[in-house]
């Protein structure tokens, strides 16, 4: 007997529990409390660290310093595919565009070895001996003045098919700016180099490939003359 009366005050007790915990939850959802104290938002050091592009391209692929960094570039590069790059905030609007550089002046003073090493940033997608294979992107043996989109053997996208033209000294500088920007819809995932110098180096680079590169655009300072 004393035995039914102690497992029923048991059961009671424990669904009297239960009910006032079900209660609380209930409420919790039905009204909102503030609590004093706690933020909507999470501070900014609890957030994750934003991916720094430019060095990761610039010391590449030494440019990850923490475990999943790759992994966020990836998935930026994947989010950004035919996208062009975003304006830089900031500007003033209705503000004169800077002159173009002196393409002519950058690749007379260009370092073809700085530029090589500046390849490094291209070689986990192209190839650059002659006869090499295609990876990612096309072989980039003798590009400088070749046909856009003619590399034998590669699937190029229809908007870089449809981009025409050659790969002149000109275009592979504005092209090498931003990818995206250039060539809407390209597969290239590269984000592009912004120091103009760094590309005039890659360029002189490039155009010691092979025997079809056309001669050096001259300074405009001696083209006036």
């Amino acid at each position: 007997m004393h035995r039914m009366v102690g497992m029923t005050v048991a059961l009671c007790v424990a669904g009297a529990s239960v009910t006032a915990l079900g209660l609380g939850w209930f409420s919790d959802k039905l009204y909102n409390r503030v609590r004093p104290g706690e933020l909507a938002y999470k501070p900014m050091e609890d957030m994750p660290p934003r991916v720094d592009m430019a060095s990761i391209q610039r010391d590449w692929p030494a440019g990850f310093s923490e475990a999943g960094e790759g992994s966020r570039v990836i998935a930026y590069h994947r989010d950004m595919r035919g996208k062009a790059p975003v304006a830089v905030a900031g500007s003033a609007a209705g503000a004169a565009p800077a002159p173009p550089p002196d393409l002519g002046a950058l690749l007379a003073s260009a370092d073809a070895g700085a530029g090589k090493q500046k390849v490094q940033l291209c070689m986990s997608c192209h190839d650059f001996s002659q006869g090499g294979p295609n990876r990612i992107g096309p072989n980039l043996w003798g590009v400088v003045g070749r046909p856009v989109a003619s590399h034998a053997g590669f699937a190029y996208s229809s908007a870089m098919q449809a981009h025409r033209g050659s790969w002149s000294y000109e275009n592979l500088f504005a092209f090498l700016a931003a990818p995206a920007r250039e060539v809407p819809g390209t597969k290239m995932t590269f984000a592009g180099l912004r120091n103009p110098a760094d590309r005039a180096a890659l360029i002189k680079y490039l155009a010691t490939l092979g025997t079809g590169a056309p001669p050096l655009p001259q300074p405009k300072a001696i083209a006036a003359r």
